[in-house]
């Protein structure tokens, strides 16, 4: 029997495959014998019958180890499982290799409301994330900073990724844990925080399984080695206030110069800088980091790092946003009880920020900026969003969205901790 029909006919019954087995299927289907009716039929009964934990190790590692590996000791790293306004990585990074801990990131696209990590740095003019492994490397030891495109990292994964997004099995434990920990293994940095977002924004949304995947996301990296955190975070309303690429990419820059930010994301930005410091046993994180920001240490990095990556940092002063902005009004006097992550996320998406599918083109220069958060009070006609924008379909759309995204109540709510959970 073919190693793909024993681990069928395994797990369809709930039993457990063994190492070998997972490792058979792995490389073929990366090399193209196996083929995709096969290998759904696999993905469904794990996602039905479940993964023990030594299963779910093995498939990381088989994963982890199919294509190029990287290998950064005394490098920070951190990922995030994706939000609304998730701008962490822009403005706590720099925080942490101006305090002298080296990043070495490789980031990923967007798919959703809004790009990922490369698609915000890239709304800088001249920004590329295509670096070879010797100018990557460099640039972690001189700058201290380098972010790089995943590629082909653990190409495995993003060929069982691709099948489990077009069969319904995406929102796997096991499967979601050793999607996440094969590209991060692969990437090789010793110390990793997890942001594990929960909410409606978020790909998990109750606290229960934002917990259980936080776990699993250690409890594998520890066993590759690296010297892995988690934070649980709320995301039933986005982080900070803009939504879109060159929009945070400008939020980000404002925090790092010592602007007015919103709360949350001044919070999480140092939170996870400051863990990250820990777990790279700094001395004083906390005043180590609050010296970086104070002293423009970070922001002169972030400059640095920009530069070092082909951006112009003059850029960073006039970010290539839509010039065509309306106003949301607020329908009547309240307090703001909710004003859902989801419906700002998808009107982002409307307005052309983020991808329907992979290969789409996003515009870097259009979003949503929030003007308020929950527990603030408002007026009937004060403005609480603003909707940068290219045409006139995409803003019919994303008005309506962010207007039923915004809940008011008669008394102020009780305001949510930006961390729900530390693991």
């Amino acid at each position: 029997m073919s190693s793909i029909l024993e681990a069928i006919e395994t797990k369809k019954r709930g039993g457990e495959l063994s190492e070998d087995v997972i490792r058979a299927v792995v490389a073929g289907y990366t090399s193209k014998d196996i083929p995709d009716y096969q290998m759904s039929a696999l993905l469904m009964a794990i996602f039905l019958r479940g993964m023990g934990y030594e299963e779910t190790l093995a498939l990381t590692r088989a994963m982890a180890e199919s294509g190029r590996r990287y290998f950064f000791p005394g490098c920070a790293d951190k990922h995030s499982t994706g939000g609304v306004g998730d701008k962490v990585s822009l403005t706590a990074l720099p925080i942490v290799a101006a305090c002298g801990v080296p990043v070495a990131k490789l980031s990923g696209r967007g798919l959703g409301a809004t790009g990922g990590t490369v698609d915000k740095l890239e709304s800088i003019s001249g920004f590329s994330c295509n670096l070879s492994e010797e100018r990557f490397r460099k640039q972690v030891e001189e700058v201290g900073l380098a972010i790089l495109e995943a590629g082909d990292l653990a190409p495995a994964d993003k060929e069982i990724y691709a099948l489990r997004d077009t069969t319904g099995t995406v929102d796997s434990l096991p499967l979601i844990g050793s999607s996440i920990v094969s590209k991060k293994a692969a990437t090789g940095a010793e110390f990793l925080l997890y942001d594990v977002k929960c909410g409606s924004g978020a790909f998990m949304k109750s606290l229960e399984d934002a917990r259980e995947l936080a776990r699993l996301l250690v409890r594998l990296s520890g066993d590759f080695g690296i010297s892995a955190s988690a934070f649980i975070t709320g995301m039933d309303e986005p982080l900070g206030s803009a939504v879109g690429n060159a929009l945070e990419v400008r939020e980000a820059v404002r925090f790092l110069k010592g602007g007015r930010t919103s709360a949350d994301l001044s919070e999480m930005a140092r939170r996870v800088a400051a863990r990250l410091l820990e777990l790279s046993e700094a001395m004083d994180p906390e005043p180590a980091v609050e010296r970086a920001l104070s002293s423009g240490a970070a922001y002169e990095k972030f400059q640095k790092f920009v530069e070092a990556q082909g951006g112009e940092p003059e850029a960073l002063e006039g970010l290539a946003v839509s010039r065509e902005v309306q106003e949301v009004l607020a329908p009547r006097d309240g307090y703001v009880s909710r004003f859902e992550a989801a419906g700002i996320g998808a009107a982002a998406l409307a307005l052309g920020a983020g991808r329907q599918k992979k290969g789409d083109e996003v515009d870097p220069g259009v979003g949503v900026e929030v003007l308020v958060k929950v527990g603030d009070s408002v007026e009937r006609g004060e403005p609480v969003a603003r909707l940068y924008h290219r045409d006139e379909r995409g803003l019919r759309r994303a008005k309506e969205l962010v207007e039923g995204a915004l809940n008011l109540s008669e008394q102020p709510p009780e305001r949510q901790p930006v961390i729900l959970e530390s693991l």
